[in-house]
């Protein structure tokens, strides 16, 4: 195999030995490069640790016209974007994705990049294809190369996906890759070549990834121009035995252990350093710390011999360093953390500047003890500095109790869930009850069926974590699977990966969501809705009974916790969560985004910035509409309330939610209650509020309400009405911006067209209006009473 360094990368990509390795400013063949600028970038590449030549013969080769594979370029990417991030993809990433790799023939050492690359919708698991032809690794195009890089910055920078390429054979490019090559072009990443042509079949080499790695290297950094130059830098020297002072670099752990790090001396010059886990020490403050505690940007002193580290102690850490333990986490504030070591707790500070993550993300520390107060549970991991203050906090969600999975054993006493690869057993409660919306399945049918059909349900359990409540969410065997096609005559399901074919019976009876239809309507409707069906035969293999329900995946509410081209990432209420494909074509998803139509688009730039919860609705298992809320917008003024839901409008816009049922409402910081509020707001009182959710945003725990600057209450008879105003008792009161002519409209009126029409038949002096007033005196609701 190629010695082919990346930054970070696994050891089974350095072949040879591990000691440090000296970059001078030319290889024995820098003479090859395709084009003479390419030097510099392989130079560049080679003192930045990105990527290491061969050493053959006592010389060191780049081989710069050498193909790269499909392997070695997701690695590449993936070293720079930890690098960029500063974290590690999770075992539990790469145990996910395991069983998707194997079955690609991906080589072990580039699990941590796949994993990675899938994980965050830079892959999707097609692209995999193109990996490995049986055992051997296959040689990458440029436009694939390109798209990778792409999506990756993707996640960092804008993608304009309506972008256009000027490229002379921009013919050649697949749409698809349009947007994450425009922004490469934008970034002065990826160019073209001399007569405009990006070459997008063309297999990419190692000059193209030396002048690719270190462009996107330098732009996440911010560590110098990424122009045609290619930029300035300090060339490693060979080390032999010594020690030095500098700053870090570049520093990453390696799979097995060892530190790679480049530092760049106080003299000017470079190292590039490993330290074998087990024989090197790393220090600070006087006390030993883990090699991951190293940071770029570190002061360090080090000493080596045979190129190999000794010993490095940070002196000036970027991020804060500590001693580091983990705890069953007990309860957390804004400025306090307490945890449970052995059997007492402990109660730490955190510092000013805590760096909190929950599940390898950044967070607050609002966030955790949001959840904490829902009932997760969570282990820490925190570092505390001299001081005995937590620097950096690392909260993982122990999730030993999924409820929801594939139904895989069933007795009297006990049941089997299975769920990512791994199987959950619990009791099962004398009196556990079935729910299954398509079926009048027992339990007694459940225990006779699951072997030969597929169920997958969802578990309620009580407080001895027995199982009081298995709802089956749907089932596949050979009558019970998504209904694909359906004619006068026959119909087909799928279920289980086949799909089964019937006769209908000339009587067929039909129920759709638990109303009477026709087998017309399933005709009519199944290509623009997904229904999960459940048919009765009779001997003859005819179908008599349908009985159909819109698909909806078991889980279809949640916070969207991740959202690429291909899928969606939700959370639900119990904090478990969900993984969708979308639709092929993302344009043809149905999106809803606060109450109105939003392009997939603006979706997927909002969720990063907001808490965004939405409502799936899916088409043979692939998510065709998406009804969103931002759940952050979560102040402005009182809208409408029921016992049920309260409508604000933030900026010009409707926002509703459901209630908790036991929500605590205050006004002006004093006791209130729901019914209170609901009543004087009905009777025309002004109100802003400020709400706050659960920790799944599903609901409205809190609700704090203000009396509003003015009061708005008009009452009278109608006497005009035109687009911008009304006249009630003989005054004009013009609407206001904010009012809405379709949903603001109540009463004896459908909208407000219907109330015009009506009062220009001349039924307008029957009507006695009510008005609501903002506090500029403008019309923000009106009630058309009939008198």
């Amino acid at each position: 195999m190629k010695r082919f360094l990346t930054l970070a990368t696994t050891a089974a990509l350095v072949l040879g030995s591990t000691n440090a390795v000296a970059f001078s400013s030319t290889f024995a063949d820098i003479n090859t490069v395709p084009w003479p600028g390419a030097a510099t970038f392989i130079d560049e590449a080679a003192s930045l640790g990105l990527m290491s030549g061969y050493t053959e013969n006592g010389k060191k080769y780049c081989k710069p016209r050498n193909k790269v594979t499909y392997c070695e370029a997701t690695q590449l990417m993936y070293s720079i974007m930890k690098t960029y991030y500063k974290q590690d993809v999770t075992n539990e990433t790469i145990t996910k994705w395991k069983p998707i790799m194997d079955a690609y023939k991906i080589p072990s050492w580039a699990y941590n990049a796949v994993a990675y690359a899938l994980d965050k919708g830079i892959l999707v698991t097609n692209d995999l294809t193109k990996f490995m032809k049986g055992n051997t690794q296959q040689n990458a195009n440029r436009e694939d190369v390109g798209v990778i890089f792409g999506k990756a910055l993707g996640k960092v920078y804008t993608v304009d996906m309506d972008a256009k390429l000027t490229f002379k054979d921009a013919g050649s490019i697949s749409k698809a890759s349009v947007p994450y090559l425009d922004l490469l072009y934008d970034k002065n990443i990826m160019v073209g070549d001399d007569y405009n042509n990006f070459n997008p079949k063309v297999n990419i080499n190692r000059s193209e990834m030396a002048v690719l790695s270190v462009k996107t290297y330098k732009l996440l950094t911010g560590s110098g121009s990424t122009g045609s130059t290619g930029g300035t830098t300090t060339k490693p020297e060979t080390p032999s035995n010594g020690s030095v002072t500098g700053t870090i670099v570049n520093v990453s752990v390696l799979e097995n252990g060892d530190l790679f790090c480049s530092v760049k001396t106080n003299t000017g010059t470079g190292l590039n350093l490993f330290g074998k886990k087990g024989t090197a020490k790393a220090y600070y403050d006087g006390k030993e710390i883990d090699f991951s505690e190293i940071g770029t940007g570190d002061s360090v002193s080090l000493s080596y011999a045979n190129g190999d580290i000794k010993t490095i102690t940070v002196t000036k850490s970027v991020n804060g360093i500590g001693s580091k333990q983990t705890f069953d986490l007990v309860d957390m504030t804004s400025n306090k953390i307490t945890v449970k070591d052995g059997s007492k707790e402990k109660t730490y500070t955190m510092a000013d500047d805590v760096k909190v993550y929950l599940d390898d993300k950044s967070t607050t520390p609002s966030r955790i003890y949001s959840a904490l107060d829902n009932g997760d549970d969570f282990s820490v991991t925190i570092y505390l500095n001299a001081d005995d203050k937590v620097t950096k906090l690392y909260a993982t969600t122990k999730n030993d109790n999924p409820k929801s999975g594939l139904l895989t054993d069933l007795d009297d006493d006990e049941l089997t869930i299975k769920v990512n690869g791994k199987s959950y057993d619990y009791d099962v409660d004398s009196d556990v009850d079935v729910k299954d919306e398509l079926t009048d399945y027992s339990f007694s049918d459940l225990k006779k069926h699951y072997d030969d059909t597929d169920f997958y349900v969802t578990l309620t359990t009580n407080s001895k974590n027995a199982v009081t409540k298995i709802t089956v969410n749907y089932a596949e065997d050979e009558v019970n699977g998504v209904l694909t096609d359906v004619t006068s005559r026959k119909l087909t399901i799928k279920a289980q990966g086949d799909t089964y074919t019937y006769n209908l019976d000339s009587d067929v009876d039909v129920k759709v969501d638990g109303k009477s239809k026709d087998i017309d309507f399933l005709k009519e409707n199944h290509e623009k809705t997904s229904y999960r069906v459940s048919l009765t035969l009779n001997r003859d293999d005819d179908v008599t009974d349908i009985v159909a329900i819109e698909e909806s995946m078991g889980e279809s509410k949640g916070i969207i916790k991740r959202l690429s081209s291909s899928t969606i990432e939700i959370k639900n209420d119990k904090g478990d969560t969900f993984s969708y494909d979308l639709l092929d074509d993302t344009d043809d998803i149905d999106v809803t985004l606060n109450g109105k139509s939003a392009d997939f688009d603006d979706l997927k730039d909002k969720y990063k910035e907001y808490d965004i919860r939405a409502e799936l609705s899916f088409k043979n298992k692939q998510v065709s509409k998406i009804v969103a809320v931002n759940t952050e917008a979560d102040e402005g003024e009182l809208r409408a309330i029921d016992e049920d839901e309260i409508t604000i409008l933030v900026d010009g816009d409707k926002f509703t939610y459901d209630l908790d049922d036991d929500v605590e409402v205050t006004l002006e910081d004093d006791d209130y209650t729901l019914s209170k509020l609901i009543k004087d707001f009905e009777d025309y009182e002004n109100f802003d509020v400020k709400l706050k959710f659960n920790s799944s945003k599903s609901k409205v725990t809190e609700i704090e309400a203000e009396y509003s600057s003015s009061k708005r209450e008009v009452k009278g008879d109608l006497d005009g009405i035109s687009s911008s105003y009304i006249k009630v008792d003989g005054k004009k009161y013009y609407l206001s911006k904010d009012f809405d002519k379709d949903d603001d409209v109540y009463g004896d009126a459908k909208d407000y067209d219907d109330l015009d029409d009506k009062y220009d038949d001349g039924d307008g002096t029957d009507f006695i209006i009510k008005l609501k007033l903002n506090s500029s005196g403008e019309v923000t609701r009106i009630d058309a009473e009939k008198d």
